[in-house]
């Protein structure tokens, strides 16, 4: 057989592979030009010596022994490329990646084997450059750390894992490989099942893209932006899919409190009342936190307590309406606080409402016990909201104030029509009738006549004082001080009862932010001693005490008992009604025949 071989070797010289033939000894008996050329040894240099000449040294054992055992084996016909990293020894030393196949021939001598020898080099490097790109690839993906990205087999099950999807979603590799896609949705995405609904968008339409909230292997909730693509082979058939999560809780949360802001401002601006403002406030501060129950209270009308206006969440039948002591240093949130933990609340935030310097409400944000505390990022976000909510109560403060001031031109606009229209009309009936009397010519009618002047004189000056009463121009281009001291002039030529005023200029100009609310005091005391005293003097005084400032209205008048007093007038009730709004005390004293006192304290 060997004698066939050689006698053929042109033929085998022909092929491209190098051929070589051994003998059950593992002796080299053949060997083709390509061999020669490929190894770098002649034929001379290589026939009779065993293969492991052109084996690299620390394989030569090993080579041994996988020859002995291939022969052991009966040495069968291996194809070339068996998955065995093969090398050949050249002359110079170099080793040559090598794929090798192997067929046993039947000699006289005994069995050989013929192997073929095929540079392997280019495959190598095709096959090493191939797996670099795998791992460059590899490492690119796992370097990615603000996507999770990883594979999913056709069954839905968790193929691969970066370390993006490691630190976005919490899970090791080890315990997330092999689980269904399902774990992290939320209970009712998984009950509807979404991610099952998402893998077959892809597989149809070959990628599904979506948002929606996920969960972290701590229980946490994060916003997700989601891209599966559906993966097939050569053929078509579906071999997995890649997912792509991004963690947009920030974006997302962002973009909720800009909606919520302008959803607040639109409110404002189309003139929502105020409790209906304040509930749409106090719901969207709890729910951009996750937090169980908001809270929005304001002071009274003596500012001494709180009232809890607004209850979104939890405790909401327990909490709304209930009055706590405010805290008398700052004024922040007294006994809210131990209120809300009456109700289980014990994580709390308690934020003052402040607008233009002055603190207007309290908004209080709570959880359970047993939660954790809230963030920085969260605190700012209740801020937020409660900056949101002082706007709204000082909108709807400015809002009544337009309103009032509506009220007081139109009131400006009956006091004009009744001064030059019917007070004008009934002084010239007056005149005409004071006329005829001199002419009468009857003592009886002429009495009559005068009787009815007395009467149009009367009905006279009580429109007078009703216009006084009506007008509410006289703060225009003064300061407070000299719109007292104007208005007790007016009040004076009006209604014929002498005005002593005794104004404290300095207090006057540190109630300047009131001055409207002052002056409406003194006219509407001034227009009940008019309407109702009888006085013929009366004293208009403005001055600090034990650190307020004390307005007071003094007449020498008829009196009357303030217990009986239920008429059906409005000025006693006008009067309390706007000191309470200021947080101011009213006390009155009188006494039938003993003329009446109206003393206002306003806190500075």
């Amino acid at each position: 057989m060997v004698e066939v071989i050689r006698t053929n070797a042109a033929l085998f010289d022909a092929l491209p592979d190098g051929i070589l033939v051994a003998d059950s000894e593992g002796r080299i008996v053949f060997c083709s030009t390509q061999l020669e050329t490929l190894s770098g040894y002649s034929s001379a240099e290589l026939l009779g010596k065993p293969v492991e000449v052109l084996v690299p040294e620390r394989f030569h054992s090993q080579h041994v022994r996988h020859r002995e055992g291939y022969a052991s084996a009966g040495m069968p016909i291996r194809a070339m490329g068996s998955g065995l990293k093969i090398y050949l020894r050249a002359r110079d030393g170099r080793e040559i990646p090598v794929d090798i196949s192997l067929a046993p021939l039947e000699a006289e001598a005994g069995p050989v084997v013929m192997a073929a020898v095929r540079d392997a080099t280019e495959h190598t490097r095709a096959e090493q450059e191939l797996r670099d790109s795998r791992e460059r690839f590899q490492l690119l993906i796992n370097g990615v750390e603000d996507y999770a990205i990883f594979m999913v087999d056709p069954e839905g099950r968790v193929a691969s894992w970066n370390s993006g999807a490691e630190r976005i979603k919490g899970y090791t590799a080890e315990e997330i490989l092999g689980q269904p896609l399902a774990v992290f949705y939320t209970p009712d995405d998984a009950r509807a099942r979404v991610p099952e609904q998402g893998l077959e968008t892809a597989a149809r339409q070959g990628r599904y893209e979506a948002q929606g909230w996920r969960v972290r292997k701590d229980g946490d909730r994060f916003w997700a932006e989601v891209v599966i693509t559906a993966l097939r082979d050569e053929s078509g058939e579906l071999r997995g899919f890649s997912k792509v999560t991004r963690d947009s809780t920030f974006r997302k949360l962002a973009q909720d409190r800009t909606a919520a802001v302008i959803e607040i401002g639109e409110a404002i601006l189309t003139a929502w009342d105020s409790e209906r403002l304040l509930a749409l406030v106090a719901h969207r501060a709890r729910t951009m936190v996750d937090a169980d129950t908001a809270v929005i209270a304001m002071p009274d009308a003596a500012g001494g307590e709180l009232q809890l206006l607004v209850v979104d969440g939890e405790g909401a039948e327990s909490l709304r309406d209930v009055r706590v002591r405010a805290e008398a240093a700052g004024g922040r949130g007294g006994d809210l606080a131990g209120a809300l933990r009456a109700a289980g609340l014990a994580v709390q935030v308690i934020l003052p409402l402040v607008a233009e310097g002055r603190q207007v409400g309290v908004l209080g944000i709570a959880n359970r016990l047993g939660s954790d505390e809230f963030s920085a990022d969260e605190r700012q976000v209740m801020e937020l909201f409660a900056a949101q909510a002082a706007v709204a109560i000082q909108y709807d403060r400015a809002r009544d104030e337009l309103r009032r001031l509506d009220l007081l031109e139109e009131r400006e606009r009956i006091g004009r029509e009744l001064h030059d229209g019917v007070i004008q009309s009934l002084f010239a009936v007056g005149m005409n009738l004071q006329a005829a009397a001199a002419r009468a010519g009857s003592a009886e009618l002429e009495q009559r006549l005068e009787a009815s002047v007395v009467q149009i004189d009367r009905a006279i000056r009580d429109l007078r004082n009703y216009i006084f009463g009506l007008r509410p121009g006289i703060l225009a281009d003064r300061q407070l001080a000299q719109a007292i001291e104007s208005l007790a002039a007016d009040f004076e030529r009006e209604s014929g009862v002498t005005i002593v005023a005794d104004i404290d200029g300095q207090m006057a100009a540190r109630l300047a932010s009131q001055a409207a609310d002052v002056v409406q005091l003194v006219r509407e005391s001034l227009s009940n001693v008019a309407r109702h005293a009888g006085a013929t003097t009366c004293r208009v005084s403005l001055r600090a005490a034990d650190g307020e400032a004390v307005l007071e209205i003094d007449d020498d008048g008829q009196g009357f008992d303030i217990q009986a007093a239920t008429g059906p007038g409005q000025g006693l009730r006008n009067l309390r009604e706007r000191a309470a709004s200021l947080g101011a005390r009213l006390e009155i004293d009188s006494r039938p025949g003993e003329g009446t006192t109206v003393r206002i304290h306003l806190p500075l």
